[in-house]
């Protein structure tokens, strides 16, 4: 199964550690959650996001995450690729959509994470301003189509 990338979607190359495997010799399922972090926060400043939490009023939650993993990945010398992109814009929340892929151009991962703008002062959800929304559509591409339960 190769990419689905679309004109949105970023790519970041992440090396795999010697700490990232597990005793069964393979890619832990936590080290794979840290790539999707890094990316997405790799990514936030093209996206007009203060990735840095700096003197915004408003910051990005994680209310969410649901992962797929579709291979088993053992310690490799070559990074992965995670594709990271806005897959839904809401009134004070945004969804992000991921896929990991190997050196080969494999799918290994696709994810998705929910994060909701916060107010510093109040501590309650704030909705996007035209400008935040204007941001996130040019990073937009389809949902990732995850397995159900």
């Amino acid at each position: 199964m190769g990419s689905m990338s679309g004109a949105g979607r970023a790519r970041i190359e992440m090396p795999v550690r010697w700490s990232d495997v597990d005793l069964f010799g393979h890619v832990n399922n936590a080290a794979f959650l840290r790539f999707l972090d890094d990316a997405r926060f790799a990514t936030f400043p093209r996206m007009g996001v203060d990735a840095a939490g700096g003197l915004t009023d408003a910051v990005l939650v994680v209310v969410k995450h649901e992962i797929d993993y579709l291979a088993a990945v053992p310690f490799t010398a070559e990074p992965v690729t995670v594709e990271v992109w806005v897959s839904r814009i809401g009134a004070s929340s945004v969804d992000f959509g991921y896929e990991v892929l190997s050196h080969e151009g494999a799918t290994l991962l696709l994810a998705r994470s929910r994060m909701v703008q916060v107010d510093r002062a109040t501590g309650r959800p704030r909705a996007f301003g035209d400008a935040e929304r204007a941001d996130f559509l040019h990073h937009q591409d389809a949902t990732p189509e995850l397995r159900g339960w």
